[in-house]
């Protein structure tokens, strides 16, 4: 399964906001055996969100879009989807449900003043016409999905903390159910200072064992005898990928004349 994120909102662009989402959800796809293929941010701009939807859905199965569902006029993510789509904004029952529990929730601990819903909260529960509200129990918005014929689009709110739930709850489940495939991955350092110097022996070791990746790069280039080395592999069986990865492991190793330390115990 491939996968792209798009990251949607003017204050990440502006440098206001450090884009720590994508990151967060880019280690949790590795492990779930999902490939990312696509990462893009655009500002909150309809036509900007609309050529990256496309460029996104043209190579993934899967597309995960962070910010943009809040309840001001420059949270236009769902507006902006629906529209290059083709449908309706519609209210969601569901998803008005939603956000009264939760403005009700945010009420009773003295968060906001009240749990009226009001139109800019009212506007969180507007989303494309046959999609799917998502529960978010930390925040007000709710998460989206949407089929488009062979992708899947999850909608997940910016604030980092509502982002992971949904991600945990929703998308999580989801993946795991669809993708079939085990992902390993270790994580060794070699005495080398130069990555030009060990380029070589990743080439010669990813020739001798096919499917196997081979990733360099010095720990702080120019400051560190350490080269930090990643090296995964995916495929059905774990056993038999966790052999292969050591043992490309050892083929540095032999290679290099170096012995390797094995970080985070991995």
């Amino acid at each position: 399964m491939k996968a792209g994120i798009l990251t949607i909102g003017n204050e990440v662009l502006d440098g206001l906001v450090l884009d720590t989402n994508a990151n967060w959800m880019e280690i949790r796809l590795k492990a779930l055996s999902a490939e990312m293929y696509r990462l893009v941010a655009v500002r909150d701009v309809k036509e900007e969100i609309g050529q990256a939807l496309d460029f996104l859905i043209a190579e993934c199965q899967l597309v995960i879009t962070s910010g943009g569902l809040g309840p001001t006029h420059d949270d236009m993510t769902l507006e902006s989807i629906a529209a290059h789509l083709g449908l309706s904004l519609v209210e969601n029952e569901d998803a008005l449900a939603i956000v009264k529990r939760q403005y009700k929730m945010l009420s009773d601990k003295g968060i906001v003043a009240d749990s009226d819903i009001t139109e800019p909260r009212k506007k969180m529960a507007q989303i494309p016409e046959g999609s799917t509200p998502l529960d978010n129990s930390v925040g007000g918005a709710p998460g989206v999905m949407i089929e488009v014929n062979d992708t899947t689009i999850f909608c997940l709110p910016g604030v980092p903390a509502e982002m992971k739930y949904i991600f945990d709850s929703s998308v999580k489940p989801w993946v795991k159910e669809r993708v079939s495939e085990v992902y390993v991955e270790k994580i060794v350092e070699f005495g080398f200072k130069d990555e030009s110097v060990f380029a070589p022996y990743i080439d010669r070791a990813m020739t001798k064992s096919p499917g196997v990746y081979i990733k360099s790069m010095p720990r702080k280039y120019g400051t560190t005898d350490v080269l930090r080395v990643w090296v995964s592999a995916r495929g059905d069986n774990k056993q038999a990928l966790e052999d292969l990865v050591r043992a490309t492991i050892e083929l540095l190793a032999t290679d290099s004349g170096q012995n390797p330390t094995y970080v985070e115990g991995r």
